[in-house]
């Protein structure tokens, strides 16, 4: 498999009452398609500063993101919304579900929302049937019904990731997705995840706190001072 992802001298620093602060230092990265890639370190070396930005949440202060050769950041706001809609997927510590909503229904946004200017009845059809399917595959086939509040932590986790997944994603970023759950509830998660990659291979860049999660990717970064440093390959 080529690189899907390349990153060159990326930085980021951010305003303050003090001056500038460099958040993230110079990173150089390739990830590879279908890659599964942990990045561990210490609260505040600039673990999610990078996601946002891999993500095109947020743009670099300098530095290249390049995905199948384009530099995203090149594109103007409405075509990096559009890449980052179609090409990428997000799962957050929070889930981020709304709580008026079915479980359905949140998986089913992204794809109302993409198609929100030809939203006939058969288009809505078809993105409620691969929710329904989503959904399914997570094991939440008797949950579909239920808003968030009715449902565990775990279950609401898993309603996070088949929303993430509607547009069939190249990428998943996913930020501590295990951080808010227990013990064993969080390993179900992470085993969902190397499922998904195995299976749709899915490129995954995981940031999480736990090492013995995290070994179980194909590589494991450790983010340092705004760096990142080769850590372990498996």
């Amino acid at each position: 498999m080529g690189n899907l992802i390349e990153i060159v001298q990326l930085k980021k620093s951010f305003a303050t009452d003090a001056g500038e602060l460099p958040v993230l230092k110079g990173i150089n990265l390739s990830i590879k398609e279908g890659e599964m890639v942990g990045i561990i370190g210490a609260s505040g070396v600039g673990k999610s500063t990078f996601l946002h930005i891999l993500g095109a949440l947020d743009r670099p202060t300098s530095g290249k993101v390049f995905y199948d050769g384009v530099d995203i950041f090149t594109l103007n706001e409405d075509s990096l919304a559009l890449f980052r809609n179609r090409m990428i997927g997000f799962v957050f510590q929070f889930h981020h579900l709304l709580p008026e909503f079915t479980a359905l229904e949140n998986v089913m946004m992204p794809g109302l929302i993409s198609i929100r200017r030809e939203a006939t009845g058969a288009k809505r059809k078809e993105i409620k049937k691969k929710a329904e399917k989503l959904l399914d595959e997570m094991g939440l086939s008797e949950r579909k019904g239920h808003r968030p509040g009715e449902l565990s932590g775990g279950e609401q986790q898993r309603v996070a990731v088949a929303r993430a997944l509607m547009l069939d994603p190249k990428v998943v970023l996913a930020d501590e997705p295990t951080g808010n759950l227990d013990t064993p509830t969080g390993e179900e998660i992470f085993n969902l995840l190397i499922n998904l990659n195995k299976e749709k291979g899915i490129t995954f860049v995981i940031v999480t706190h736990n090492e013995s999660l995290s070994s179980r990717c194909h590589r494991v970064l450790k983010m340092v001072d705004g760096k990142i440093e080769t850590y372990q390959t498996f």
